[in-house]
């Protein structure tokens, strides 16, 4: 539980603090709670017989409430609430961005998605010629208690981890099934992992595929990815369709992107994160009294009622208190 003086203010985020003034300034907090004061002064004047308290802290709420959640960052949902946006793409040379230009570094569309979201931090592990089964040993050694790498710290501080591969398992001339249920117990690892170190894992999105156009690895592709499709849900998240990217953008290997290849890669990509993503989160952790924070988080990282939008009664919700005032949900604010 955060303390008084340590609950961090959310500064950097670009979300609409106050959604119900359109194409206004953002105003600070007190000023619309003084506006609605007046306003309930005025009604009670009048001679209709209403709880104004009620009112009032319907309307107080209903401002707070609807304008903050954990900030988004770049239009992406800070998913741990943690004043930071990571995404960690786990994959092959095509995560890596083989055939993008120029292709001695690493580019692909991790590259152009940090481009894009300038705030959030892009963790770029592709590594050219990786199968699923390979990426299976890495994590069951490296995320274990007590290991201390790279790619632990980078899983561990993920809002997003993606699995982009399984296309070179091909070559090891076993069934789709095979890689899809490495591509599973990896998903199951990171999360469990995660959870036992700080009680949450990153949400675990595995990708369906680009397809080749070489020999019988189209086919073999297309078939895994059939399989991935087939098993998703709300907890195994599978609809990030890189699948849906034309062939016709494929170098002449007819394995990796053209730099336009890895461009519609992107927008796949940011297009989910932006649309997609954010409505998967809801459902995945319900936020039980509409204050904008999921009850996980409520529950092991700020200590405040998930039942309850206003924890303290001070008539300032949860939220706007933690990712705007900076002052202490747990506490009630005097006027």
């Amino acid at each position: 539980m955060l303390g008084k003086r340590s609950l961090p203010k959310f500064n950097r985020c670009d979300y609409q603090r106050y959604s119900l003034l359109p194409g206004s300034r953002r105003l600070p907090l007190r000023l619309i709670q003084f506006t609605l004061g007046g306003i309930l002064a005025a009604m009670m004047r009048s001679s209709i017989n209403t709880n104004w308290l009620g009112v009032f802290l319907f309307l107080n709420l209903l401002v707070v409430a609807a304008s903050f959640a954990c900030p988004k960052i770049n239009e992406i949902p800070d998913f741990n609430c943690d004043e930071a946006l990571t995404i960690t793409v786990l994959g092959d040379s095509l995560a890596y961005g083989i055939g993008d230009v120029p292709s001695k570094i690493k580019r692909g569309y991790p590259f152009r998605i940090a481009k894009k979201f300038p705030l959030a931090t892009i963790n770029n592990l592709g590594e050219s010629g990786k199968h699923a089964s390979a990426l299976l040993i890495d994590l069951n050694q490296k995320l274990k208690p007590g290991a201390q790498n790279s790619l632990k710290d980078a899983i561990f501080s993920s809002d997003i981890v993606i699995l982009d591969i399984g296309r070179n398992d091909r070559w090891k001339f076993k069934p789709a099934l095979n890689t899809w249920r490495d591509l599973k117990k990896s998903a199951a690892i990171i999360r469990s992992r995660s959870e036992e170190a700080q009680g949450y894992s990153p949400i675990v999105v595995t990708a369906v595929l680009m397809l080749p156009n070489r020999g019988s690895q189209g086919p073999w592709v297309k078939e895994l990815n059939s399989i991935i499709l087939k098993t998703k849900n709300k907890y195994n998240p599978s609809n990030l369709r890189f699948d849906l990217v034309s062939k016709k953008l494929l170098t002449p290997d007819q394995i990796h992107p053209t730099s336009k290849g890895y461009d519609a890669l992107a927008k796949v990509l940011s297009k989910y994160l932006r649309k997609t993503l954010p409505a998967l989160m809801l459902k995945m952790y319900p936020d039980q009294d509409g204050d904008n924070i999921a009850n996980l988080f409520e529950t092991i990282k700020f200590g405040t009622n998930p039942a309850l939008p206003d924890t303290d009664g001070d008539l300032i919700s949860d939220s706007a208190e933690i990712f705007t005032e900076g002052t202490d949900p747990l506490v009630a604010e005097l006027p």
